[in-house]
């Protein structure tokens, strides 16, 4: 099996493993102000198994589900913000 695999199964793995990572992050960081890059060597730190596209991956599924809530402040330097649920 490829690591390239995308199936379903996959992602399942993938989101149980690095999910409870990223929302102890979020409840870590609420209200401020973070890098991609720290959410990724954040999440790399706990599980270096992972690759390092799929902490951004789950921290959008996170928010598409309405586990969580973010907004970018500047794309460019990869800069988010949380923000609590009720918030846009």
């Amino acid at each position: 099996m490829s690591r390239d695999n995308d199936s379903p199964e996959d992602r399942y793995r993938v989101f149980s493993r690095i999910a409870p990572i990223i929302m102890d992050f979020y409840g870590n960081h609420a209200g401020e102000a973070f890098h991609a890059e720290d959410l990724r060597r954040h999440v790399l730190w706990l599980d270096p198994g992972i690759a390092p596209d799929s902490p951004g991956r789950i921290l959008r599924e996170l928010r598409l589900r309405g586990w969580l809530n973010y907004v970018v402040i500047n794309r460019r330097q990869s800069l988010y913000q949380f923000r609590s649920l009720g918030n846009g």
